[in-house]
């Protein structure tokens, strides 16, 4: 299937236990050359139970069986390969949750290895992402990333994870984004997340730039953005736009050694 006829997603991630709430998942197509905003919803809108996990399981089992589309999801695919043992990325992915029994352990065990310093790896240094995947701000997310969403997509093979791995026509795809790193270069990382009056006024401003940016959104889902105080459906939004503009990239890409161990941060 071309890379613009997929269905487009965009996650907004969390690992708190408030994860329910703080996953939003909005959904997308492409016309001409714009891309049309159709569903923006929370995690809790998909699962029965609104506990962390079931809301977690419920977006993977999203995944999997969405095969014509591609994900943009805002959490560390991979670690530095400074600090890994394993010998390819997969390998890193499948001895994870074997590793860390908890999103603790796993930011025990890199600030002990790291003797509490953080390394971000090559792509994150490159394009700005503001944290290290075992930062106190991220590391949740990336353990729950990648011990529920990315290794059982990879040990079922349900799923191929670009640019690390070839894409696979019959399977959905899946990539690492991140909205602070598209707001950066957008002239438009200004403080968004907050229930006070001056934060809601610039996610309206971030809302009607998106417009320029070739997103369609009708007035229900600008107020959704607008009024959602910690910015998740936002960062959905913002997810989503990365996948659009870089569709015709991920398609074609040609991963170099350090992008197959490390994977590539997309905005």
């Amino acid at each position: 299937m071309p890379y613009n006829i997929r269905k487009i997603f965009g996650v907004d991630f969390s690992g708190s236990k408030k994860a329910c709430n703080k996953i939003w998942v909005s959904e997308g197509s492409i016309y001409d050359n714009f891309l049309k905003i159709h569903t923006c919803h929370p995690a809790h809108f998909f699962s029965e139970s609104h506990d962390t996990q079931s809301c977690i399981t419920a977006l993977y089992s999203m995944i999997a069986r969405e095969k014509y589309a591609i994900f943009g999801m805002d959490f560390p695919f991979a670690l530095p390969s400074s600090l890994t043992e394993e010998n390819n990325w997969k390998e890193f992915i499948i001895n994870f949750p074997l590793k860390h029994a908890s999103a603790e352990s796993f930011r025990d065990y890199y600030r002990q290895k790291t003797d509490g310093k953080e390394f971000k790896r090559k792509k994150e240094n490159e394009k700005g992402a503001p944290f290290a995947a075992y930062n106190l701000w991220l590391y949740k997310q990336t353990y729950y990333g990648i011990s529920r969403i990315i290794n059982p997509l990879i040990r079922n093979n349900l799923a191929c994870i670009l640019p690390i791995q070839t894409p696979n026509p019959e399977k959905p795809w899946v990539v690492e984004i991140c909205p602070a790193c598209t707001l950066k270069e957008k002239g438009l990382y200004v403080p968004y997340k907050g229930k006070k009056s001056d934060r809601e006024a610039n996610r309206k401003l971030i809302v009607d730039k998106l417009e320029e940016f070739n997103i369609m959104l009708d007035n229900e889902i600008k107020d959704i953005c607008i009024l959602n105080t910690q910015g998740d459906a936002l960062d959905s939004i913002l997810a989503a736009y990365a996948v659009f503009r870089n569709m015709q990239i991920l398609e074609e890409k040609n991963p170099d050694e350090i992008e197959k161990r490390e994977g590539d941060v997309y905005y």
